[in-house]
């Protein structure tokens, strides 16, 4: 008797039933402005808890070498902002090179496809995530495509799809309309 292969608890049955009913109708749709702005501001937050994090790492390890003359280190407003965007643009790209979405991704339900539906590859990711930190105004261009494309999007042949199956799925066929 041959042994059956081991079941992928993801790619079975019940992982179709993680999709909403609601949802199923558009699964695969490119995403609109209002849904990708949304997963943008909890990316966003995610952002400023990391940086938030890291700030009071480096308070904490300055009270522990100077306890008697501590105060509060002033990193300054521009330091913050170039640490925010840095982390941000990693983050972005790594996540999208990786299973295609962001945390605010899957609260949403997006995921960042190619042209045929699949991953995009890491050096197109860190492309993506730089242009859309650097460049946030070329995100708006979805109000204005009928095929809900950012100016990103057209230039690197990407799509943000509506998507509610498991990270270890593949994304499917390509995008619709």
């Amino acid at each position: 008797m041959a042994a059956q292969p081991p079941v992928d608890p993801a790619r079975g049955p019940i992982a179709r039933l993680t999709v909403p009913p609601a949802a199923r109708s558009v699964q695969g749709h490119r995403a609109g402005i209002v849904t990708r702005v949304l997963a943008g501001v909890v990316d966003g937050l995610v952002t400023v808890v990391a940086v938030a994090a890291g700030y009071g790492g480096v308070v904490a390890v300055t009270y522990l070498l100077r306890p008697r003359g501590f105060s509060f280190p002033d990193p300054g407003f521009g330091l913050l902002l170039v640490a925010f965007l840095a982390l941000l643009t990693c983050y972005l790209g790594i996540a999208w090179a990786t299973t295609g979405r962001t945390y605010g991704d899957r609260v949403l339900g997006l995921r960042v496809v190619d042209a045929h539906g699949r991953r995009i590859r890491p050096l197109v990711a860190l492309v993506r995530a730089l242009l859309c930190v650097l460049v946030p105004l070329l995100l708006f261009w979805v109000v204005f495509s009928r095929e809900n494309r950012s100016a990103v999007d057209v230039l690197l042949r990407t799509s943000v799809v509506y998507d509610w199956a498991a990270a270890s799925e593949p994304a499917g066929p390509a995008p619709r309309g």
